[in-house]
C-alpha cells in the first residue's frame, strides 16, 4: 500500500511540474548532429483570428505578451480558420548546417521570420501550398528552412501557418541527413500504400474492361478518390502533376465529397440493397447528397465548412455502412463478411484520423492513420468482391447443373411422349385409314344415288310431263278446280326438274366432270337470247326486263351452254327478289381488255354479312324473293364454280334498299 501511494504521489510530482519544465525550456540548442529532434514543447504559440497580423505587429507590437507556452511535441491547432504564430529561440553550439523542419505538405501559407540576438529581423521566407513548387528553398513535398547562422548566437524565429485544412504538422530541427534519411523512410512508407492502391486501382479498371460491370467502376472510382486525397495530404500530386498550379490544392478537399458519393454507390451495388433493403437504400443517398454539399462548399470557396462535413459525414457513412454489412451478413449473404472487416478497417482509420485532427491523439510519424485503414479496406474489399465473383460462379454453375439435370429429365419425359404418340399416330392413322375407306364408300354410293337420280328421275317426271300435256289438251273439258291443280302439278314437276338438274349440275362441278367447249362468243348476242327466254316471267311479275350495250365490239371465249345457266341463274335471281313494277337491266360493257356482263336490279339488296357467304353451297340468305319463290342456295354456288372454270371473275355490289348488280368479266376477244 506504501508503494503504491509513493507511485501516485510521484506521478502527481511529475503532473504539477511539467508545466514548468515545459515553460523553463523555450530555446532550443543545436549542439547535436546525429539526432532529428522535435521541438514542439519549446515554442510558443499566439492564434492570430483576424489572420492579419503582420511581423511587426507580432514581434514588437503588444501581441509580443500574449504568447503562450505548447504543451505538445507535435503542433496540432485541428481545423481552424485563424492564423497562428510560433515562436522559438535556436542557439547554435556545434558548427553544422541545421534546418527546420514544417513536416506536413498540406498548409496553406508558411512564414519564416527571422531575427537576431539585437531583436532585428534578418530574413524573411514565404512559401505554401498556395505558391509554386518551387517556392520552397528545398524541392521536398513538405518544408525545409536552413538554420543559417554563426555558431554560439541565439536567434529568434516567428513561424506563421495558415491553412483551410486541419493544421497539424511535426516541427523538427536537425541537419542535411538527417532529413534525408527522415524522408527516405517516409517515400518508402508512402511508396508502398500508393504502389498498393495503383495496382487496385489497374488489377480492377482491367477487370471492368473485361466484365462491363458497374461495381468495378465504381470501386476504381472510390479508390483513386482516397488515393488522390492523400496523395495531396502529402503534397506528392502538387510536386509531380502541377507544380505550377497551386490553386488546384484548394480544392482537395472535393476528393472526400467524391470519396462517399462513390463508396455509396459501390455498396449499393456490391449489397444489392435496392432490392434486399429498399429503405436503406434511400437511406443511404444521404452520404450521395452530403458527398455533393461537399464538393459545393469547396468549390464556392468554404473549405473549412466543407471539410467539417466531409469529416462527419465520412464517420457517419462508414457507420451506417457497417450496420447495413452487419444486417446483409445476418440474412446469410456471404461476401458481407469482407465487407463488414473491409468498414471496420476504414471507420478505425477515419475515428483516428478525425481524433489526430481535432488534437485528441498523437500525430503518427510516417502515415497517416487513414491511409492504413484505406489500405486495408481495399485489400478486403477486393477479398469481397472476388468472394462475390465465386458466389455468383457457383450459384451459375449450379443453374447449370440444375438446368442440365432438367434437361436430361425433359429428354427423357419426351422419349417417352414420342413413344405414346407414336402409338397415338398410329392407332389414329388407323382409325382415319378405315374412316377414309368408309368415305370413299359413302362417296361411291353417293355417286350412285345421283346417278339413279340421274336416269331414273328424269325419265318418271318427263312422263308426268307429258301426261299433264295429255290431260289439258284442248277438247278436254275441266272444270276450274280440275285446271288449277293441273297447273300446280305442272308447276311442281318443273321446280323438281329444275332441282335435279341442279344437284346434277353440283355434283360435274364437284368431280370436275365439266367438259368445256370454249368459243368466241358475242355477250350482246347471248344476253339478248337469255333475256328473251325470261320476258314471260318479267311480265308476269310486271318487271321490265332490258338490255343495254356500251360502245364497241363484246367477245370473249367462253362456253356457250355454261354461260347461258350462269346468266339465267342471275337473271332468274334477280327477277326472284324484285318487287312489282321495277326494272332489271343486263348491261353489256367493255373496257381495258375486259367484257362484262352486269345483271342489275332494285330489289332489297344485300347485307355486308350476307355478301360473305353469298358462293356458298346451299347458303340461305336473309333477303326473301318477293313472290314467295322457293331456292335451294345452289345457283349462286355454281355460278361462281363456272366463272371460274372459264378462267372469268364475277363479284357483287349491293346497298341496302336500293338494288344489287352482279359483274361477270372475262378477257376480251375479237369477233
Amino acid at each position: 500500500m506504501t508503494a503504491l501511494l509513493k507511485r501516485f504521489l510521484g506521478f502527481l510530482l511529475i503532473v504539477i511540474c511539467s508545466p514548468l519544465n515545459t515553460l523553463a525550456q523555450t530555446e532550443i540548442r543545436l549542439d547535436n548532429v546525429s539526432d532529428l529532434r522535435d521541438i514542439g514543447r519549446q515554442t510558443h504559440y499566439l492564434e492570430d483570428a483576424s489572420a492579419k497580423l503582420s511581423i511587426d505587429q507580432v514581434a514588437q507590437g503588444t501581441f509580443e505578451g500574449e504568447f503562450q507556452a505548447y504543451d505538445q511535441e507535435a503542433i496540432n491547432f485541428s481545423s481552424t480558420a485563424s492564423a497562428y504564430w510560433l515562436k522559438f529561440k535556436v542557439t547554435k553550439s556545434v558548427p553544422g548546417n541545421f534546418y527546420l523542419n514544417v513536416g506536413s505538405a498540406y498548409i496553406d501559407a508558411v512564414s519564416l521570420h527571422e531575427f537576431d540576438a539585437e531583436n532585428t529581423r534578418i530574413s524573411t521566407r514565404h512559401t505554401g501550398d498556395d505558391l509554386p513548387f518551387d517556392s520552397r528553398e528545398i524541392a521536398v513535398s513538405n518544408y525545409l528552412f536552413a538554420l543559417d547562422f554563426e555558431e554560439g548566437t541565439t536567434h529568434t524565429f516567428y513561424l506563421r501557418v495558415k491553412s483551410d485544412q486541419p493544421l497539424f504538422f511535426p516541427l523538427r530541427v536537425g541537419t542535411l541527413p538527417n532529413f534525408v534519411a527522415y524522408e527516405h523512410d517516409l517515400d518508402f512508407l508512402q511508396g508502398l500504400y500508393f504502389g498498393f492502391m495503383l495496382l487496385i486501382f489497374l488489377y480492377n479498371l482491367f477487370l471492368y474492361f473485361s466484365t462491363k460491370e458497374k461495381i468495378y467502376l465504381y470501386y476504381i472510382a472510390y479508390v483513386f478518390s482516397i488515393t488522390w486525397f492523400m496523395a495531396s495530404v502529402f503534397g506528392y500530386f502538387f510536386e509531380y502533376f502541377w507544380p505550377n498550379s497551386p490553386d488546384i490544392n484548394q480544392v482537395v478537399v472535393v476528393s472526400s465529397g467524391l470519396t462517399m458519393i462513390t463508396a455509396t454507390l459501390f455498396t449499393q451495388k456490391f449489397l444489392n440493397t435496392g432490392e434486399a433493403s429498399p429503405r436503406m437504400h434511400k437511406g443511404s443517398y444521404v452520404f450521395m447528397l452530403l458527398g455533393i454539399l461537399v464538393c459545393v462548399l469547396v468549390l464556392a470557396g468554404l473549405r473549412i465548412e466543407g471539410l467539417k462535413v466531409a469529416q462527419g459525414g465520412l464517420l457517419i457513412m462508414a457507420i451506417y455502412f457497417l450496420i447495413l454489412g452487419i444486417r446483409f451478413r445476418m440474412k446469410g449473404y456471404r461476401p458481407a463478411k469482407y465487407y463488414l472487416l473491409a468498414w471496420g478497417a476504414l471507420i478505425v482509420g477515419i475515428c483516428f484520423a478525425i481524433l489526430e485532427s481535432l488534437n485528441l491523439t498523437f500525430v503518427m510519424k510516417y502515415i497517416n492513420a487513414m491511409q492504413i485503414g484505406s489500405a486495408l479496406e481495399v485489400v478486403l474489399l477486393s477479398f469481397a468482391l472476388g468472394d462475390r465473383i465465386n458466389m455468383y460462379k457457383k450459384q451459375k454453375e449450379d443453374a447449370q447443373m440444375a438446368s442440365l439435370i432438367a434437361a436430361k429429365e425433359n429428354e427423357r419425359l419426351i422419349k417417352e411422349q414420342n413413344i405414346i404418340l407414336e402409338e397415338k399416330v398410329k392407332e389414329r392413322t388407323a382409325e382415319v385409314a378405315s374412316q377414309n375407306k368408309e368415305l370413299v364408300n359413302l362417296n361411291k354410293e353417293k355417286d350412285m344415288l345421283i346417278s339413279v337420280v340421274a336416269h331414273d328421275l328424269r325419265t318418271p317426271l318427263h312422263q308426268v310431263k307429258s301426261l299433264i300435256w295429255l290431260l289439258d289438251m284442248p277438247n278436254m273439258t275441266l272444270t276450274e278446280d280440275q285446271e288449277m291443280y293441273l297447273t300446280e302439278i305442272d308447276n311442281s314437276v318443273d321446280r323438281l326438274t329444275d332441282m335435279t338438274g341442279r344437284i346434277l349440275n353440283t355434283h360435274a362441278l364437284e368431280t370436275k366432270k365439266i367438259d368445256l367447249k370454249k368459243e368466241t362468243i358475242d355477250l350482246v348476242e347471248l344476253v339478248e337470247y337469255v333475256a328473251k327466254g325470261f320476258q314471260t316471267s318479267a311480265t308476269e311479275k310486271e318487271i321490265k326486263l332490258t338490255t343495254k350495250v356500251g360502245e364497241g365490239s363484246h367477245f370473249a371465249e367462253l362456253d356457250r351452254n355454261y354461260m347461258i345457266q350462269v346468266l339465267e341463274n342471275l337473271v332468274s335471281n334477280a327477277l326472284k327478289f324484285s318487287d312489282k313494277g321495277s326494272e332489271v337491266i343486263l348491261h353489256v360493257t367493255s373496257n381495258n381488255g375486259q367484257s362484262s356482263i352486269i345483271v342489275q336490279d332494285h330489289g332489297p339488296g344485300i347485307s355486308k354479312d350476307d355478301q360473305k357467304k353469298l358462293f356458298g353451297k346451299f347458303q340461305k340468305l336473309s333477303a326473301k324473293p318477293t313472290a314467295g319463290e322457293s331456292s335451294t342456295g345452289l345457283g349462286l354456288s355454281i355460278v361462281k364454280k363456272y366463272v371460274d372454270a372459264m378462267q372469268g371473275e364475277i363479284r357483287c355490289e349491293s346497298e341496302l334498299g336500293k338494288g344489287t348488280q352482279f359483274i361477270v368479266s372475262f378477257a376480251s376477244k375479237n369477233g
